[in-house]
């Protein structure tokens, strides 16, 4: 079945808990902002959630915010409630487990973001004893993704458990909670989803599957000549790879920002860099992929003139 990409956001928040949108206001920015797709993550409440089904598009994946005082945790589509109260640094990888046998998933929040006194809470402060319980992870967030110093952190965290053999998805989330103060509108997570059209349960296992990019703004992924793309379980040996970047939704947002690339990085274990090339939209190369790594894509250029940003990193694929 042919994948294709979707734009989503999967962190907002409406007057269910502390953001200005009503759920209508969201579902209608969402649109303009021609979002495919979003996560509806009011704090510790998911109330909101039944007001979304009066609406067609965007699709929406229900889920809350764990809103505690050692960490924000995104829970997914969990089929029954799991409380969040008693969570304490030593016992999240239960709770983490009692998500997942409910059917939901998990996702760590901005978890380099400020913490007490700023944002109570907001800094990541569990200790996660086996990783493989997390999902995702906000690798960028906010809507300013490149001049967010935290953001840094959060993608050397994400490399640091790829490199113990981890499979966590990479997202942005722009904890979106009002029109007002946004910056880089474009940024959102694309998601590769089966088929044609976008539902709850392909963006459910887009993320269970690690078939993300994070982005400022344009689309960027690659694949093997086979097809296989971010996500997947590869051969080793020498191996065709494309790289593809595609700014349609970004040019059709008109949001003033100027996004150009300029560099395409392939890395592996350790961050180490084992393929650099100027961007010329789409790209090929013949790469050795060893066995038992992790490869991982990144798109470098400027935006609004300022050099050396990152615009797009997606998740890895695997090699065996």
């Amino acid at each position: 079945m042919m994948r294709n990409w979707f734009a989503c956001e999967l962190h907002c928040h409406t007057l269910h808990s502390d953001g200005d949108f009503s759920v209508e206001e969201l579902m209608r920015t969402a649109r303009e902002r021609l979002l495919d797709g979003i996560n509806l993550t009011d704090h510790n409440t998911d109330s909101g959630v039944i007001e979304t089904k009066a609406f067609s598009s965007p699709v929406v994946l229900p889920g809350m915010e764990w809103t505690t005082y050692f960490g924000h945790m995104l829970v997914l589509d969990c089929k029954q409630y799991v409380d969040w109260r008693d969570a304490v640094p030593d016992t999240i990888d239960q709770k983490m487990r009692q998500v997942h046998e409910n059917g939901g998933l998990c996702g760590v929040a901005h978890p380099f973001q400020l913490g007490t006194p700023i944002c109570t809470g907001g800094h990541w402060d569990y200790h996660v004893h086996d990783w493989s319980l997390v999902n995702y992870i906000e690798i960028f967030s906010e809507g300013c993704p490149f001049l967010n110093s935290a953001n840094r952190r959060a993608i050397a965290l994400w490399q640091s458990l790829l490199d113990k053999g981890y499979h966590i998805a990479p997202t942005f989330g722009r904890d979106w909670h009002r029109t007002a103060n946004n910056k880089l509108l474009s940024a959102c997570t694309y998601l590769l989803c089966d088929g044609e059209t976008l539902t709850p349960a392909k963006m459910k296992q887009a993320l269970l599957s690690g078939r993300t990019c994070v982005s400022a703004g344009p689309l960027f992924y690659f694949e093997t000549a086979n097809g296989e793309s971010v996500g997947d379980t590869v051969k080793s040996g020498a191996t065709d790879l494309t790289f593809y970047t595609d700014t349609k939704r970004l040019e059709a947002l008109k949001t003033g920002d100027k996004m150009d690339p300029e560099t395409v990085r392939l890395l592996t274990n350790g961050g180490e860099v084992v393929l650099e090339m100027p961007w010329r939209g789409e790209l090929s190369a013949t790469v050795d992929l060893l066995p038992g790594r992790y490869y991982r894509a990144e798109l470098w250029g400027k935006i609004n003139e300022k050099p050396g940003q990152l615009l797009a990193a997606c998740a890895a694929v695997y090699t065996k």
